[in-house]
């Protein structure tokens, strides 16, 4: 009989200007069975680099960085490698940042005060192509989105 061969992990980059997030991300993240940390950055220009270096399955990416967005380095990162996720990990929650992290092709959208059991299904989640989606951020997308519709056939 022959062996079955075991899955790859999930290869994860995290992208947070803050060490000590990074440090306990990966602590959880390298502890969690089919989940391997690839890399971690701390600003957009080494998210971008460690992407295309690291290739990573999915991107745990903050809003806010010392040299950028979250939202330019999801956008820079997708342009190389389309086939990778991203997922916001952040604190900060208002409508128009939600919106523009969904637009910039991010697959979900999370705050930073998540359990890790509920992080470690939204990685999955995501990983496996599907979009995340929580019923408050949704109900705001789809208002912004039926406005922009409503925009379009005025014109």
């Amino acid at each position: 009989m022959s062996a079955k061969a075991k899955p790859s992990p999930l290869r994860l980059l995290i992208v947070d200007d803050h060490e000590v997030v990074r440090i306990g991300l990966s602590a959880v993240l390298n502890l969690t069975p089919g989940m391997k940390v690839v890399g971690q950055a701390k600003s957009k220009a080494d998210a971008v680099a460690q992407s295309r270096r690291a290739k990573p399955d999915v991107v745990l990416l903050d809003i806010r960085l010392p040299d950028g967005s979250g939202i330019d380095a999801a956008r820079d990162i997708l342009s190389t490698r389309p086939e990778t996720r991203i997922l916001f990990l952040t604190s900060f929650a208002d409508e128009h940042t939600v919106l523009e992290a969904i637009l910039s092709g991010a697959q979900g959208y999370l705050l930073k005060d998540i359990a890790s059991a509920a992080l470690v299904r939204a990685i999955k989640t995501v990983a496996s192509g599907q979009p995340l989606r929580s019923e408050e951020h949704t109900s705001e997308l789809q208002s912004h989105l039926n406005l922009v519709c409503r925009l379009l056939l005025e014109k």
